[in-house]
């Protein structure tokens, strides 16, 4: 097991030693760069003539202007998701007619070939992928999903039940790292189906900013099938005319979608006033923890190890941190038992300096204490590599059945900031 251990970390640890010069880290600006000032201006004033008059979570209160019934054939009352209609029906002044298509599925009950007409906004990135339709127009995000796969399917679970699961799972925080300041409705029912409301800032790191993000979900039933639409609008994006788009949206798909300009802008602004974070959040699956805002995932170590580090480079920083993590297998390890000796330190230390293949100065192995991962021991050491030296800690930690690792590693002068990073990752982080 001891030689199991050593082997685990050899690689990860030679890599991470290679870093041969160092960078200074950027500091990022928190507006969006893409803005001029006259711009930003602009869009104050814009956001300043919003119209009121909406619901307590966003809801809706536009309405469309009275129009004459088309001559087509078609009435208003059919043209609705659902509704027999005719596919060249031309009311809408923003949105085009699709059809979803549902091919047969014995795996999941479908017995025949089915078809759903919905309109999506027209514009560059509207697309259809059989059952799936999306559409990107004006800040507005539409997907529409024919017999979307849910957690439960028979008559005992509700469109609330299903919806309500749905929801908690995308927003579950380590899959949604991004998300800050999340304000979650709860799932209504409406007239003809189930709806939510999610509000939040989202983080997006290529501008260093802060956007308000508004998604209403609805989940009704249409031909025979359950069909599930949602509808994400960033602030940044948002068109003059988007409001009207919006109208023709609710009456299409017959719920209200939640959007108030005033309110977003408000929601960032007392987000910013009350800090902004000067770090980001990072979910690598087991492990939710976070990281300098100028720090990135260095992929150059494989899918095993997840290494970040300055602007992404380990080498170029001079400086890293790795994290891995292993399951051993059903009888459970402690190696905080493993090396409760100085003779088994001893042995640890030399097995592992003779299959290092570099050299190795002031090496100590001490117990370090509890972490969000499990007990761990510290294995402090300095690696030399010709004239390259590198400051190394390397955290062994045992949780049950599964054996972590997080190596730090980092040219003298930023060896004490990379080590309040690490720190922090164990101290704070969240495991699933």
């Amino acid at each position: 097991m001891k030689n199991r251990l050593i082997l685990a970390v050899l690689t990860v640890v030679a890599a991470l030693f290679m870093g041969a010069c160092g960078k200074e880290a950027v500091v990022t600006d928190q507006d969006n760069p893409k803005q001029s000032e006259a711009e930003k201006e602009r869009d104050r004033g814009q956001r300043e003539d919003e119209s009121e008059g909406k619901g307590d979570d966003g809801g809706s209160s536009r309405k469309t202007e009275d129009r004459t019934e088309p001559e087509d054939g078609n009435s208003f009352s059919d043209v609705r998701l659902g509704g027999d209609f005719d596919e060249k029906y031309d009311g809408f002044s923003y949105l085009k007619c699709e059809t979803l298509f549902l091919k047969p599925d014995e795996y999941r009950g479908i017995t025949e070939e089915k078809e759903l007409k919905i309109f999506l906004p027209v514009g560059d990135y509207a697309s259809v992928n059989e059952n799936s339709g999306y559409a990107d127009s004006r800040g507005v995000n539409l997907k529409v999903s024919l017999a979307p796969y849910l957690r439960w399917d028979d008559s005992t679970h509700t469109l609330e039940d299903n919806l309500e699961y749905y929801v908690e799972m995308k927003y579950d925080e380590f899959y949604s790292a991004d998300i800050y300041d999340l304000e979650l409705s709860k799932v209504e029912t409406t007239e003809d189906g189930a709806r939510c409301v999610a509000k939040y800032c989202y983080y997006d790191k290529w501008v260093d900013s802060y956007i308000p993000i508004y998604c209403t979900y609805y989940l009704t039933n249409a031909a025979d099938e359950t069909v599930l639409v949602e509808v994400e609008i960033n602030m940044m994006d948002v068109k003059d005319d988007m409001e009207e788009m919006l109208a023709e949206l609710e009456e299409f798909y017959g719920f209200d979608i939640a959007w108030d300009a005033k309110e977003a802008q408000k929601k960032l602004d007392d987000f910013i006033a009350a800090g902004v974070p000067d770090t980001m959040k990072v979910s690598i699956g087991y492990l939710l923890f976070e990281i300098p805002k100028d720090w990135e995932a260095d992929y150059s170590y494989g899918y095993e190890v997840d290494a970040f580090a300055p602007e992404g480079s380990v080498t170029e920083a001079g400086c890293g941190i790795s994290i891995s993590h292993e399951y051993m297998g059903y009888d459970g390890i402690d190696i905080t038992e493993m090396l409760s000796s100085q003779e088994a330190i001893d042995a640890y230390m030399a097995e592992f300096q003779e299959s290092a293949g570099y050299a190795m100065e002031d090496m100590k192995i001490e117990y370090y204490g509890s972490t969000c991962l499990g007990e761990a021991m510290k294995f402090s050491f300095r690696a030399e590599y010709g004239e390259t030296t590198n400051e190394a800690v390397m955290f062994l930690i045992t949780d049950d059945n599964y054996f972590s690792v997080m190596i730090v590693t980092a040219f003298p002068e930023k060896f004490e900031e990379t080590m309040e990073v690490a720190e922090n990752i164990l101290a704070n982080g969240k495991v699933k």
